[in-house]
Parts: structure tokens; C-alpha cells; sequence
């Protein structure tokens, strides 16, 4: 099984620019959806983890659906803190949103890896939030089926990442999801947006890793300094790619751009590699691929 991880796409109007009309985040969607429309293996599915909408406006919803009539994969939405709740389910008619009230929460079950996604948002902030509400119907769903493999997914990270800017209100909102996550051990990944950048860590015992955005990404400064400048910067879009197989979750980064080969690789060196006597004698010549 292959899953999809795009987030943080912040569409905007149709014909409008993200940020002071400086990141075409629109045109960067399609590019994404290109890129994911192309990939061979085929993924079986792509989750959005939040941020879909920048403002979450009627006319940005308006936009994010027709590119999503683009993609020829299915795909699951998760909620992020640009997106506005009721606006969302009133615009985006999708039927695994169907019943996703009062929390954007579901789960996804025709797939050898079950999702849950979670709303990590807020309605007074734009840091997370996890109540008892939501504690309580995720262990509903976890209890359902302890055994199987299962991906949870929501938009805050659950962790602090040493990005003063992001971690502004540290994890005490989390603590309740943590301590859930401790106990199901069947959780193979917690899928997490919001910090633009690729960022893994252990949270409960389990591997939590966050996307980068498919538009602009939060600059790395990991001075602790809480008045240092953060900001965006033009770094590579990317994406993630989580593959399930023979009882493993395996985790890639991809950009969604291309880039020129440099030279193929041929039989002979693909054997070469293969040979693990004479990569050791290569090795030793620092002759290292």
C-alpha cells in the first residue's frame, strides 16, 4: 500500500496570490497535483493535512475543489487552522466528510491500512487543540480495531520541533492525544502539516512525521531566542510518501519538482552495488557510491 501526504496547500481565489500577493500557492497546488497524477507506482490514496484553504473563504473552497478535480487519485481531508470548520463541510460535499460534525474527524476503512483523521483545530487560535470530546471518540475508534495497522492523521504535530515561531505554545495541548497514542502500539504513523518542513520525532512510542508544504516552507532557525525572525522562504516544494509493506511503514520525502539526471546508473555498477564483497573492497578504496 502507498499513501500521499500533501499539505499545507493554502489556496487562495481563483487568479490570486498567497502573502502579499508573493507565493502563488494556487499554481503550486497544481504542480503538486500534476506530480501526484504521474507517480508510478500509483498511490493508493493522498491525505491533505490541513491548512487546504488560506483564509477559509467560500471562493477559496470554490478553488480547492476544482483542483482537486484534477487529481485521479482518491483523497481524504484533514482540517488545519487556515481553514474555517463550518465553511468547509458547507462547501466540500465529499462523502467521507459527511458526517464529520462537530469535529472534521473520520476514519477510512477499505484499505490495508486504516486512517483516522483527527481535528487538531482551534476555533480562538491558531495553535492546537485537543479536548476531551475529541480524546474520547479517537479512543472509541482506536478501541475498534487495536490489532490493525492504522495511520492517524491531523494538522498540529503533537511535539515540539525547536522552531521558537511553532512551538510558541509548547504540547500541553497534546497531552491527552500522547497518552492515547502510548497505548496502540497498531499505530504505525501519526501523519502531521503546519510547520512546512520535514520533521520526524517519537511522541508516545510512536513515529510522527511532518510534511513539508507543497508551497513555501517555515526557514529552519533552531536558536532559542523567541524574538529571532522566523520566516517563509522559497525552499523546494515536496510531499511524502508513506508505503506500507510485508508489516513495515516506510517514509520518503520527494520534491515536486523534477531535476536533470545527472548521469544513469548502468547494469554494471547496479551489480557492483548488489555485491556486498565488492562494495566492501570499494569501500576500502574510498570508492564510495
Amino acid at each position: 500500500m502507498l499513501i500521499a501526504q500533501i499539505t499545507d496547500t493554502h489556496v487562495v481565489a481563483r487568479d490570486s496570490r498567497a502573502y502579499r500577493d508573493q507565493v502563488d500557492t494556487n499554481g503550486m497546488m497544481t504542480k503538486a497535483v500534476d506530480r501526484l497524477n504521474r507517480l508510478d507506482p500509483r498511490p493508493d490514496c493522498v491525505v491533505i493535512t490541513g491548512d487546504l484553504c488560506d483564509h477559509g473563504t467560500v471562493t477559496e473552497y470554490d478553488e480547492l475543489k476544482r483542483q482537486l478535480a484534477r487529481l485521479h487519485l482518491p483523497f481524504y481531508l484533514v482540517i488545519g487552522n487556515h481553514d474555517d470548520r463550518k465553511t468547509m463541510l458547507a462547501s466540500l460535499d465529499y462523502p467521507h466528510l459527511a458526517d464529520a460534525w462537530p469535529f472534521v474527524q473520520y476514519t477510512v476503512e477499505d484499505m490495508p491500512v486504516r486512517i483516522i483523521a483527527l481535528d487538531s483545530t482551534s476555533d480562538d487560535h491558531h495553535m492546537g487543540e485537543f479536548c476531551e470530546a475529541r480524546r474520547a471518540w479517537l479512543e472509541e475508534r482506536l478501541a475498534e480495531q487495536p490489532d490493525r495497522p492504522t495511520i492517524v492523521a491531523l494538522h498540529h504535530p503533537p511535539f515540539d520541533c525547536g522552531i521558537t515561531l511553532m512551538d510558541a505554545e509548547g504540547t500541553g495541548w497534546a497531552q491527552g492525544l500522547i497518552e492515547t497514542l502510548s497505548r496502540y502500539p497498531n499505530i504505525e504513523r501519526v501523519l502531521c502539516g503546519h510547520v512546512h518542513r520535514s520533521i520526524q520525532a517519537v511522541v508516545g512510542g510512536r513515529l510522527a512525521t511532518i510534511c513539508p508544504s507543497t508551497a513555501h516552507q517555515v526557514n529552519l532557525d533552531l536558536a532559542a531566542d523567541p524574538s529571532a525572525q522566523a520566516f517563509f522562504e522559497m525552499e523546494p516544494p515536496a510531499f511524502q510518501l508513506h508505503r506500507w509493506k510485508n508489516g513495515q511503514m516506510v517514509t520518503h520525502t520527494a520534491l515536486v519538482d523534477r531535476y536533470r539526471e545527472v548521469f544513469p546508473i548502468s547494469a554494471e555498477m547496479l551489480e557492483r552495488m548488489r555485491s556486498s564483497t565488492v562494495r566492501s573492497r570499494m569501500m576500502k578504496k574510498d570508492l564510495v557510491f
